[in-house]
């Protein structure tokens, strides 16, 4: 009797199949045959994987920070320098749930300074953007690389940019320098590098767009009302710096207002608060307004930031409770719905007072549990933990993190933290 011919299955079903597979197997799978090597590497193929791998257990990014001490031979220490390095770990959310205290071991290819850059932008599609700077007597030049952690791959330098001394030093803070925020527009298909700053001296902002696919920067319309901490004169990232959410980048601000100060708040109104967003396909400014329950002027700034799927707005209420909101229809105001008020007193947060001013004082929602019910927070009272947050039963932990360069000395000193960055692997590529 003649062998039974084998199944036959339609090229289609073969591909989706193949895209629940994680990107390890993928990559060592490619070998099977030339169609599924040919595949793999197919627009079409890495989009459906994509849509997956999104769904599937998700991550977020695990930011570590190493600073080495450099002696000089000062006796009083002044020609002293310190080495910054920062990692950048994607790490599963279901871990640090399951156990929060952990121990890691920094590999080389974590690392940002091996790779050329300084720091971090973004995530975006399982892309991590890294910056780079570097410092001549006329200008300081940023270059930027894409990375694919799940492939193990990094882009050239691209959109190289030069931001030239307003003296024959350095610029002033007076300038501005650059925020950056890595992006993709989903109408065009492109990733992009958002660039802005506020000129104090000329009062006014640049905004510039990099598309990663021509390489080239382009001027855009400025804001039409400047986000808060524009006028830091500083690169680091501050929270209200522009989030990523659904091909646009979103600000808070307040009218006529840079800086968010608690002896300022009397001058300001709840009418004053406006979110900035930038639609990048359009290239243009959308605004909206926070929700209409938002009925008082917090004693510390409100945020902008990304949870559970939505556009979300918390702030500090009554000086007792952190009060979150969700856009559950991005660009529709009336879709703002309360997701949650907690009290301090359930987060063991030790809200203080000193002499009449209250400490500096700020809660910031990282990101949420794929079943909704654990919140990851960050307080800058505790710099060293995040907080993790069950609302269901009011169960609260704090993560204790520890991280070392795999290569390292007794001068290093290291932390790490959550990043409000999520993460998913993807056969997207650098090129």
């Amino acid at each position: 009797m003649p062998p039974s011919p084998l199944p036959f299955l339609p090229d289609d079903l073969i591909a989706e199949v193949l895209s629940f597979l994680d990107v390890k197997s993928i990559l060592q799978f490619k070998c099977v045959c030339k169609f599924w090597n040919t595949l793999f590497s197919d627009p079409t193929f890495v989009k459906l994987h994509l849509k997956k791998s999104a769904k599937r257990n998700t991550h977020f990014l695990l930011i570590t920070q190493h600073v080495t001490d450099i002696p000089g031979v000062s006796s009083n220490g002044s020609d002293d320098r310190y080495v910054r390095d920062y990692g950048v770990i994607p790490y599963s959310v279901s871990t640090l749930l399951d156990n929060p205290s952990f121990t890691l071991s920094v590999d080389e290819k974590y690392l940002v300074q091996s790779k050329g850059c300084s720091n971090i932008v973004g995530s975006c599609n399982g892309l991590i953007c890294l910056v780079g700077r570097s410092v001549t007597s006329q200008y300081y030049e940023y270059s930027f690389r894409l990375w694919n952690p799940a492939t193990r791959t990094t882009s050239p330098k691209l959109g190289f940019l030069h931001l030239f001394h307003s003296s024959s030093v350095f610029p002033s803070s007076y300038d501005g320098y650059y925020n950056f925020l890595f992006s993709y527009d989903n109408s065009t298909d492109t990733y992009k590098v958002v660039a802005s700053r506020y000129n104090r001296r000329e009062q006014r902002s640049d905004v510039r767009i990099l598309s990663m696919g021509d390489n080239i920067w382009r001027d855009i319309q400025s804001f039409p009302v400047v986000p808060l901490h524009f006028g830091a004169g500083s690169e680091i990232s501050v929270n209200n710096c522009g989030v990523y959410f659904k091909s646009s980048i979103n600000w808070l601000a307040i009218e006529n207002k840079l800086w968010y100060h608690r002896m300022d708040i009397k001058n300001i109104t709840v009418k004053q608060f406006v979110i900035v967003s930038l639609d990048l396909g359009t290239e243009t400014y959308r605004l909206y307004l926070p929700p209409s329950g938002f009925d008082q002027v917090p004693p510390y700034e409100p945020n902008v930031g990304v949870l559970g799927e939505c556009l979300s707005f918390s702030y500090c209420y009554n000086q007792t409770h952190l009060i979150i909101w969700q856009m559950k229809k991005f660009g529709v105001q009336d879709s703002w719905i309360q997701f949650l008020k907690i009290s301090y007193h359930n987060l063991q947060i030790n809200y203080q007072y000193s002499d009449g001013y209250m400490y500096i004082f700020n809660i910031v929602p990282l990101f949420l549990s794929k079943d909704g019910e654990a919140l990851i927070l960050h307080c800058n009272q505790e710099l060293s933990q995040d907080i993790i947050y069950n609302w269901r039963n009011n169960r609260v932990e704090r993560t204790n993190i520890t991280a070392r360069k795999r290569i390292t000395d007794d001068r290093t000193s290291d932390d790490a933290l959550c990043a409000a960055e999520n993460y998913f692997e993807s056969l997207v590529s650098v090129f």
